[in-house]
């Protein structure tokens, strides 16, 4: 049958960019669609994705079953096909592909991209295929025609939408991105260009940066993205081997919180990293990947986010010496698919910005040590609470650089790159009298020490009872039906924040703040104590409330988002980790009571910046024995796990909670 004779069925001509009152295409236009489209209809395929044995394959092809067809583009005609993971999920194990002639052949799935979505099946040869002309990346231009098809709704006809290449560079260097309709059905075909050269494979990719993960969310919307042929061709040889090529991954970490527009300076490099031995160190600025060069962390992430586990990346990179002359320096680092487990190192200290650098309003003034862990790596060094640092530095250097004058971001990116076990020096100044100190770095702790830091001002005595500086207020918001009871310290430092969720019981009562007043005082923690929309029970409808109430108490004191913690007992435990979840690497704290972690939460590997201290209290019979799991799990996910007293007839542990969120922030 020719390409007229199905055209009306088929073509899908309402998707073109004209509207009401523009000029409709021309006959040369429409006979060009119609051109590129013949071009390529033969080597477009219907794919019925089936789950199960090779027995349950042949009988559900026989009867002619389908489960979301999608469209696959046949590349070579001795039988291998490219498609999306949507047509063909990780759990499916064949898949059944219909030729535009009705024949249907069993294939099955060889490789996959998890990187771009794609699958690559093999099947019989499909000899009426034909040879496809590729468009380099480096000729596509936006603004061009396009041209996306398909054969998910029709084996027989193809369908076909009509747009413009949008951009050329999207989903972090993935993807073009076209206005043409890009649906599930047609996910796997061909976009092509006028002359019916083959762009890209239609594909569904994130977007992340709007929160989309699934890929699916711009059904419809005008946005369709196509990975690349040229691109996928390259693997093509790995995927026929049977690789599944993941996500490369370099080790490193940015000082700037902004993922976009940040400068891309690395804050730290993990130990064992591909980063780590290129040779790159804390402090160097990124100013090129594979010789293109970058001003953005955005800019880095579309150098590297392409990548696969083992592909080689060129970085250049420019560094500052000790004299403030600048090096540029080249190095080559090889991808990895999963960095070896992250163990948080620390000196056994808590510091603060500089008194000096504080009142004159530096961001990021040198740290001043406000109180040290007895009998921790700093104290059996000799260091005391009280003296300024100067500097640290790896012994030896080990490639990572030492820093000047660091702040306490400094310092942790510093530590983010060490290990539990390694020798570093630190620079000290006690009264204008300068001196060093050699420290062994340990493990995080995961037992809470018997003392904290002091809180905000004179450190109160937790035995001398509630300070008048202490006050219990409603974290009061238009968007909050029954708000979070908070109990805010004195002082005006920003404050670590400690939410706590105890019996679900209904709306909160500022009455329940004053058993918390003595544990605040003592420690400067702000506490949330949010309530229950239903009293029999906490559920996910009481999150917002929580999120939103944090966000309230910020107008209220300056907060510590470096130090959020939640804890909770019984329902309330179970709740929490619920809270943790929503709240991702700000939350950098869990204590639980009389409860485990629903299975639904998943334990991510620790890593800098996104590592949990952990307390789990004991239980009774299974529960007993899911703590012991989950105390197993988190310790060799790399957090730090210790121990929380059950809470007691008259309220939860206040002072041991409280003494922990303050030290949260532990170096």
């Amino acid at each position: 049958m020719t390409f007229r004779g199905w055209r009306a069925a088929a073509v899908v001509l309402a998707s073109c960019p004209w509207g009401a009152g523009a000029a409709e295409p021309t006959a040369a236009e429409e006979a060009a669609f119609l051109a590129a489209v013949e071009r390529v209809a033969a080597a477009v395929v219907r794919i019925e994705p089936v789950a199960g044995t090779r027995a349950a394959l042949t009988a559900a092809a026989e009867a002619g079953a389908a489960s979301s067809p999608s469209t696959g583009l046949v590349i070579d005609p001795a039988g291998l096909v490219l498609t999306t993971a949507f047509a063909v999920p990780d759990d499916a194990t064949e898949a059944v592909v219909v030729l535009p002639g009705g024949e249907r052949q069993a294939a099955k799935p060889r490789g996959r991209d998890r990187v771009r979505g794609i699958v690559l099946l093999e099947t019989a040869a499909i000899p009426a295929a034909p040879k496809l002309d590729v468009v380099r990346r480096g000729d596509l231009e936006p603004g061009q025609w396009t041209i996306a098809v398909g054969r998910g709704w029709s084996a027989a006809k193809p369908s076909v939408a009509v747009g413009i290449l949008s951009a050329v560079d999207r989903g972090w260097g993935l993807a073009v991105q076209t206005d043409a309709a890009v649906s599930p059905m047609n996910y796997g075909g061909p976009l092509v260009d006028i002359a019916g050269r083959v762009i890209g494979i239609l594909a569904p990719l994130p977007a992340d940066t709007a929160d989309m993960k699934r890929g699916t969310e711009l059904y419809d919307s005008g946005i369709g993205f196509a990975v690349p042929l040229e691109d996928v061709l390259g693997d093509v040889p790995r995927l026929r081997a049977g690789e599944s090529l993941v996500p490369g991954i370099l080790g490193i970490s940015y000082r700037s919180r902004d993922a976009i527009n940040g400068e891309p300076v690395i804050a730290s490099v993990r130990q064992g990293s591909p980063a780590a031995r290129a040779g790159l160190r804390s402090r160097d600025r990124i100013v090129s990947i594979d010789d293109r060069r970058v001003s953005r962390i955005a800019d880095v992430r579309h150098g590297l986010v392409p990548r696969h586990a083992g592909d080689e990346v060129a970085i250049t990179v420019e560094r500052a010496g000790d004299d403030a002359a600048t090096a540029t320096v080249a190095t080559r680092a090889t991808l990895v698919a999963a960095l070896p487990p992250w163990k948080r190192a620390v000196l056994g200290l808590v510091v603060v910005a500089d008194e000096t650098g504080h009142e004159a309003g530096v961001q990021d003034a040198a740290a001043r040590i406000a109180w040290v862990l007895p009998g921790g790596p700093a104290d059996r060094a000799g260091i005391v609470a009280g003296v300024a640092v100067e500097s640290i530095a790896a012994v030896p250097e080990q490639g990572i650089a030492p820093v000047g004058s660091p702040s306490a971001a400094a310092l942790a990116g510093f530590l983010a790159g060490m290990e539990p076990g390694q020798t570093v020096r630190i620079g000290i100044d006690q009264d204008g009298t300068k001196t060093s100190a050699t420290v062994v770095l340990a493990d995080m702790p995961g037992e809470v020490p018997d003392s904290g830091p002091p809180a905000d001002g004179a450190g109160v005595d937790p035995l001398a009872g509630p300070t008048d500086a202490t006050s219990v207020v409603r974290l009061e918001a238009a968007e909050i039906a029954e708000p979070p009871v908070a109990v805010i310290p004195g002082g005006r430092e920003p404050v670590p924040v400690l939410i706590y969720c105890g019996p679900p019981h209904g709306p909160a009562a500022e009455a329940e703040g004053a058993a918390w007043k003595a544990a605040v005082a003592a420690s400067g923690v702000a506490v949330i104590l949010p309530g229950s929309t239903d009293r029999r029970q906490w559920s996910r409808d009481d999150l917002p409330g929580v999120l939103r109430g944090i966000q309230s108490l910020t107008t209220k004191r300056p907060v510590d988002a470096g130090r959020i913690a939640v804890a909770g007992t019984g329902p309330g435990g179970g709740f929490a980790w619920l809270v943790a979840e929503q709240l991702g690497a700000a939350c950098v704290g869990v204590a639980v009571a009389d409860a485990t972690r629903p299975r639904q939460v998943v334990i991510d590997d620790a890593q800098p910046g996104a590592a949990k201290w952990i307390l789990l209290g004991p239980g009774a019979g299974d529960s007993g024995r899911r703590l012991i799991d989950d105390r197993r799990e988190l310790s060799q996910a790399g957090h730090a796990v210790g121990s929380l007293p059950r809470a007691a007839a008259d309220g939860p542990p206040t002072a041991i909670l409280c003494r922990w969120a303050s030290l949260l922030g532990l170096l």
